[in-house]
């Protein structure tokens, strides 16, 4: 996000300061971050990490026919990242690719493919006439999770942050901006929290959950129960635990300067990896954001 941000100055975005190239046209003209789904591939940080090559990012809108329901309209905006940049054959530098060349293998799959592929989900509702309230910000009774979380992380979003947030990633969106908007035209009591704040805050969470079970793995165990290697064997090198992938919904809003906890607990074990359930709360402890993720282990 804070690599490959929207490219347009901000004379070409929509009046509430979104990307034109995701608006499905007519008269909704309100967007609401839905949720999407995040997959890192097997060597994705190698190959993304910040070393003067090629990163490339390719993006499609409406891989999928748009939906209708109602009063509001679905569009999916699909991802890809990967590397622009081939070694040489000779091993002594790098060969740029052509555009050509990096749609074969960034989005045709050709070669290595995309390291990381992301869908966001985004839904867009009618503009809300005066008066007018809406299903999502009128208060309902609080959904609690049904399952009681391992781990726990609480904070208090504040300006600052959704400020910081939207900076980093060129997000313009004037829901996380102007508090006078979100009341005069959204209908929102506030300022809301970015959804990919969520979805960046759940993905630190869980990352944080992998460190925490890895440190204690690692610890030494008492020397009694310690198993001596025969000889010859060699010793079972460390593990170290990565996200595999994350899928989210958006449920409730998250407004700024309010309680919210980012929520975890192991549902089972998967091959190699774990299976969570990934979700955070508003400050009445219901449900804002629902999502589920697989790690694994990859031998360091």
């Amino acid at each position: 996000m804070v690599y490959f941000p929207l490219q347009l100055s901000p004379s070409r975005l929509m009046p509430d300061g979104t990307d034109p190239a995701h608006w499905p046209g007519g008269p909704f003209q309100r967007r609401m971050w839905a949720g999407g789904e995040v997959v890192f591939r097997p060597g994705w940080a190698r190959a993304m990490r910040v070393d003067g090559r090629r990163a490339v990012c390719v993006e499609s809108v409406g891989a999928r026919p748009v939906l209708r329901q109602d009063d509001k309209v679905f569009v999916e905006v699909r991802r890809r990242y990967g590397v622009g940049e081939r070694d040489e054959a000779n091993g002594c530098g790098r060969e740029r690719m052509s555009d050509e060349e990096i749609a074969r293998k960034i989005v045709d799959g050709d070669g290595d493919g995309a390291v990381i592929e992301e869908v966001r989900r985004l839904v867009f509702l009618k503009r809300r006439r005066e008066g007018q309230e809406d299903k999502a910000v009128v208060a309902k009774r609080a959904v609690k999770a049904s399952a009681i979380p391992e781990f726990v992380f609480p904070l208090k979003p504040d300006a600052t942050l959704l400020f910081h947030f939207s900076a980093l990633t060129y997000n313009a969106h004037a829901i996380h901006l102007d508090p006078d908007y979100c009341r005069s035209q959204e209908g929102y009591k506030g300022l809301l929290v970015h959804g990919p704040l969520s979805m960046v805050l759940m993905l630190s969470a869980l990352r944080g959950c992998l460190a925490r079970l890895q440190s204690q793995a690692q610890k030494p165990r008492p020397t009694a129960a310690r198993k001596s290697s025969a000889p010859g064997e060699e010793e079972q090198p460390w593990k170290t635990p990565y996200i595999k992938s994350l899928n989210y919904r958006n449920l409730a809003p998250l407004y700024v300067n309010e309680e919210m906890r980012v929520c975890l607990r192991r549902t089972k074990a998967e091959g190699d990896g774990l299976q969570w359930d990934v979700w955070v709360e508003g400050p009445d402890g219901g449900l804002a954001v629902k999502g589920h993720a697989v790690t694994t282990d990859v031998v360091q």
